[in-house]
């Protein structure tokens, strides 16, 4: 079968209600550098993540429960992410 006749091919419209992102991705849509992500992870703070070959891969679930900790951590530091 071929590329062109293939049953995924057929699925043009298909949305992917799940998206997961790149490194870049992440920092692009969080706007934050790579090395402020990757300082995130070594001191036990960063999104979940999980491999695919040599790329880390954060999905869309791991975001925004990674933004609901950031909140509640700003919330118990009583600034209520007022950047105060």
């Amino acid at each position: 079968m071929s590329y062109e006749h293939s049953p995924a091919r057929d699925r043009k419209d298909a949305a992917v209600n799940d998206p997961s992102y790149t490194v870049d991705e992440f920092c692009a849509a969080e706007r934050m550098s790579r090395s402020m992500l990757y300082k995130a992870w070594t001191e036990g703070w960063g999104p979940d993540f999980y491999w695919v070959g040599v790329t880390r891969r954060i999905t869309h679930r791991a975001r925004h429960e990674w933004q609901r900790q950031r909140e509640a951590e700003a919330a118990a530091e009583g600034n209520g992410g007022a950047g105060t």
